[in-house]
């Protein structure tokens, strides 16, 4: 199948290194209608200034590196491009940038894409190191995967990773390698763009299951948790890559990194469906409790769930243990007695918690990480 979606990484320097230094170029680096684009760029005349563009060579450096590598995608590399995404900065320079672009590609006579668009990445900017970190990057994968889910998944798109912040490029390339989408890259003292292929690499996807009630949460917008949360000593080995760690106040804070984030993006684009959870049919029985107190609601709750979700068959409590550890309603993979399990927990207003074990058609790994992952984002 032809690549012909590009999602493409946008910096400023169009306007920075560029167009804002236009009257210090030599003259005959300067195109020659450089006086009316300086005009259009100084008066903020965003869809003159496209249009001044359009006149210029498209591989002429003034161009900026979005442009320049499009164009050298199209008409260097022939890649039937029909679709662009452009991902800006949270910065008023970031969303002009995006407007020019939009303008310049969508009238363009020379391109001949069918949908262009821009989107500003919230808290991708560098006036806040910490947010730019923890949620900036974060934000960038989510957005990426939401593009790649809507237009149908990662095997007709490729990134463009030349434009925006070295971290951001950095991310774009990382997700190729996750997702199997080649990444293209051009320095502006390169003549030439610089491909990464995807690499053949595979990915412990286990851990999702394990820690899906963990990651799921950290995943939720500007969720974190303390030291007191999820002490130091008892995380795993495996999960510390997933986890940024910020102090504030001088309190540890633990949030989602960006590869956390990449990894439930890569996971949930390979896995978007598992063919052999269906429908329990006749095998569906009630769920079972333990005479026991219970938390307010919860039997109603794990009823309600049976019901709703075709693919449990059964569920049934489990006894009172480490209840201060159940912090909400969530969902995981456990181990118990050498069999993996998914095991839900429910918390009442009370703050008093209990536990349950979920049957489901489908008890493999696989099956049950993907339900709990599921249940995770849909009833939580």
């Amino acid at each position: 199948m032809e690549r012909n979606i590009v999602i493409c990484t946008v910096g400023t320097s169009l306007f920075e290194s560029n167009l804002k230094r236009i009257n210090d170029l030599q003259e005959a680096l300067k195109p020659e209608n450089w006086k009316a684009i300086q005009e259009a760029y100084l008066g903020k005349k965003w869809q003159n200034l496209s249009r001044e563009l359009i006149k210029v060579e498209a591989s002429h450096r003034i161009c900026g590196a979005e442009i320049n590598t499009i164009y050298d995608l199209v008409f260097k590399k022939q890649r039937p491009l029909q679709k662009l995404y452009l991902l800006v900065s949270d910065t008023e320079t970031g969303e002009e940038t995006g407007k020019v672009l939009k303008t310049y590609f969508t009238e363009h006579p020379q391109f001949s894409f069918n949908e262009v668009e821009f989107y500003k990445v919230d808290k991708l900017q560098d006036q806040n190191p910490r947010d730019f970190k923890i949620y900036g990057l974060r934000n960038l994968v989510r957005k990426i995967g939401e593009i790649i889910q809507r237009v149908g998944g990662p095997n007709q798109v490729m990134i463009d990773a030349t434009g925006g912040y070295k971290a951001q490029i950095a991310i774009a390339v990382l997700i190729g390698q996750v997702l199997n989408i080649p990444v293209s890259y051009k320095h502006e003292r390169f003549s030439e763009i610089i491909d990464f292929p995807p690499l053949p690499v595979s990915f412990d996807y286990s851990i999702v299951g394990e820690y899906s009630d963990l990651l799921t949460y950290l995943e939720n917008g500007s969720s974190t948790l303390t030291a007191e949360d999820l002490p130091l000593s008892r995380i795993d080995e495996r999960l510390r890559v997933f986890l940024e760690e910020i102090s504030v106040d001088n309190t540890i804070l633990y949030a989602l990194s960006p590869i956390g984030a990449l990894f439930l993006l890569g996971y949930r684009l390979r896995y978007p469906r598992i063919p052999n959870l269906i429908p329990a049919g006749d095998l569906k029985k009630a769920p079972n409790f333990r005479e026991d107190h219970y938390p307010i609601g919860f039997k109603e709750y794990v009823t309600k769930l049976w019901q709703d979700i075709p693919w449990i068959i059964t569920t049934h409590s489990l006894p009172y243990n480490k209840q201060r550890s159940i912090k909400d309603i969530s969902f995981y993979v456990k181990e118990i007695d050498g069999k993996q399990k998914l095991i839900g927990t429910y918390l009442d207003k009370n703050k008093f918690g209990a536990r349950f074990e979920l049957t489901i058609t489908d008890p493999s790994l696989e099956g049950l990480v993907w339900a709990a992952d599921y249940l995770n984002r849909e009833y939580c």
